[in-house]
């Protein structure tokens, strides 16, 4: 497969040549995301987030510090010390999640922060939910990305380039580390086939990722063959049997810390007759390294890469 070179970034290289965030200036600001118009009249000043997926690249543009709250699961592993640091000081609203990884967090909470925008849908807070306050999320999470590729990292790093305002940090983000894709290894995988599911638990139904995921051009790069590319949704929930009829060669288990995610999926029904499961190729990962289309899917891959080398 020929890999395409693109301009991206990757978790935990340091950008150098970033301009100062424009955080007091007024601008007019107008994007599209995910069916809506956002318009907004300056760069916001009180970002609470509901999702992981846009810290690095807003930490990279240098507006992390506009972040006032958060909510959802924010693990270290997914960010640099500095970005770390930063977090640690940014009030948690939650860090509940549901048994398939999304947040849990009252409206009431949300709003006693008083965000100029929200990053991120939960069951309490969406579009649906609040009408005077602008919300975007990863285009990946309400179906806009078909056919994912590490294009849509670019698209996600212009998105909030375009709404704080630091179009020429992105313009650097993206151009900086554009080799850490050309580097990745596609032989590492080559001839093998692959499943990336998020197991259930507790009772909770299992997910496969297809080929409208960003797991999937994630596997892709590294060799391997995704056994649910033919499905026709982004992430679809499947039966043990489903998995077993495939018979991957190797199983990526995505998950969010909670207990028991690779067990549950050696002690499916079945699993002693998937190849992978015999083999013990499977390799467990952050969910946000696999989706949505971010720089954290970069390190994602490297980290595959890594794992199918034996590193």
């Amino acid at each position: 497969m020929k890999k395409r070179v693109l301009l991206l970034a990757v978790v935990p290289l340091i950008l150098v040549g970033c301009t100062q965030p424009a955080s007091n200036s007024k601008v007019r600001i107008s994007v599209k995301n995910c069916g809506n118009t956002v318009n907004m009249e300056m760069v916001p000043q009180r970002v609470v987030l509901q999702n992981p997926a846009s810290v690095e690249t807003l930490a990279q543009l240098g507006v992390l510090d506009h972040v006032v709250a958060k909510a959802g699961y924010f693990p270290e592993d997914y960010f640099a010390r500095d970005t770390n640091e930063t977090l640690s000081k940014v009030p948690t609203l939650s860090d509940k999640l549901d048994e398939t990884g999304h947040v849990e967090v009252s409206y009431e909470d949300v709003m006693a922060e008083e965000p100029d925008l929200i990053i991120g849908y939960s069951d309490e807070v969406n579009t649906d939910t609040v009408t005077d306050i602008p919300i975007v999320t990863e285009p990946t999470f309400c179906g806009e990305v078909r056919n994912a590729s590490f294009e849509d990292i670019n698209a996600h790093i212009d998105l909030y380039a375009s709404l704080f305002n630091e179009r020429e940090a992105a313009v650097n983000m993206k151009s900086d580390i554009a080799h850490y894709i050309s580097r990745l290894n596609e032989q590492a995988g080559a001839g093998k086939s692959v499943a990336v599911v998020y197991p259930g638990l507790n009772g909770a139904p299992m997910y496969a990722y297809g080929k409208d995921s960003m797991a999937h051009p994630i596997v892709e790069s590294v060799g391997l063959t995704n056994v649910f590319d033919d499905q026709q949704d982004r992430v679809a929930e499947i039966t043990p049997e489903q998995l077993v009829e495939k018979n991957p060669d190797v199983i990526v288990v995505l998950h969010s810390d909670e207990p028991g995610a690779k067990e549950a999926v050696k002690a499916l029904p079945g699993a002693d007759a998937i190849t992978a499961v015999n083999k013990n190729e499977i390799f467990d990962m952050h969910l946000a390294f696999a989706e949505a289309p971010t720089p954290l899917a970069v390190q994602g891959a490297k980290q595959l890469e890594g794992f199918l080398e034996g590193k």
